[in-house]
């Protein structure tokens, strides 16, 4: 950019995609990168994110967010968070349902889910039908074949199914190496003295989750303190910009990252103790 006092770096889009995980670098792959980096960092990010990674950055003092504009660069425009849509009465409604195979009934974004060791086996539509299945393509396959099937019968099913499968020692299978940081989110949930809370509340994610097994961090909030926690599993760069937007949603007293001991990354400490975020570990269940 003309400035040596400036260090400049173009921040692609990257797709790793294997049917359930596409990642992209943002403002924590920036900051992992830059630790040892005195100068101030102008990122240079595509257009459709720059109000997205803007607003992340707005917590690290030494990063700005710039986009490409025809042929010059210019600082790009800070995008509030999009609210969160009300879930409808009739989806509302399914809860108790979803309760009954134990399953936990969450928001997530508007859409109430049924989540059983954090992996999402049904949710329920506006109207109050339910769709049974995990993935996109288990709902279409399940709504074809079991047309006829007590909707509580299929839950019950499917509820078991992945109890055997998310347990400590089962056997690798690809439903126990998607979604940790919602398995990780609900051990804490079902014994939250684990993080030294009194309860949790599930939190809703910060916007429409597009792959249902991704590896985006998950929230909750224990409201008798007011403090927040962000889990994450594997080494996510992203965690830290992700947790300063959960707590800019719900401004708790505190926030704290919460991950598996074998996934403790000094780097992640680091970055998180630059805008008071604490870390944590927890015994993982897989």
């Amino acid at each position: 950019m003309g400035d040596e006092d400036r260090c400049a770096i173009l921040l692609p889009d990257r797709s790793e995609d294997d049917g359930n995980d596409v990642r992209q670098f943002g403002v924590g792959s920036v900051l992992i990168w830059a630790r040892n980096e005195t100068r101030p960092i102008v990122v240079v990010v595509p257009e459709d994110r720059a109000g997205e990674l803007a607003r992340q950055a707005q917590d690290f003092e030494t990063i700005s967010v710039w986009m490409l504009d025809g042929t010059t660069v210019t600082e790009a425009a800070v995008s509030p968070l999009a609210s969160i849509p009300a879930l409808s009465e009739a989806a509302l409604g399914r809860a108790e349902l979803f309760e009954s195979v134990g399953a936990s009934a969450v928001d997530d974004f508007g859409r109430l889910v049924a989540e059983v060791e954090g992996l999402e086996i049904a949710r329920a539509d506006d109207d109050g039908q339910i769709q049974v299945g995990v993935g996109t393509a288990d709902r279409e396959l399940h709504g074809y074949v079991h047309t006829h099937v007590d909707p509580a019968e299929s839950l019950e099913k499917a509820a078991t199914m992945v109890r055997s499968v998310r347990a400590m020692g089962a056997a690798s299978h690809p439903l126990n190496r998607r979604a940790r940081q919602r398995w990780l989110r609900s051990v804490a949930f079902q014994q939250p003295s684990l993080l030294g809370a009194e309860v949790l509340t599930l939190l809703a994610p910060l916007g429409e989750r597009i792959l249902q097994l991704g590896p985006e961090p998950a929230a909750a909030l224990d409201p008798s303190t007011n403090v927040l926690y962000v889990f994450s599993a594997g080494i996510d760069p992203d965690v830290v910009p992700i947790a300063t937007d959960y707590r800019r949603r719900h401004q708790p007293d505190r926030t704290v990252i919460v991950t598996s001991h074998r996934d403790r990354f000094p780097a992640t400490e680091s970055i998180a103790a630059m805008v008071g975020i604490e870390t944590l570990t927890m015994d993982a269940p897989y």
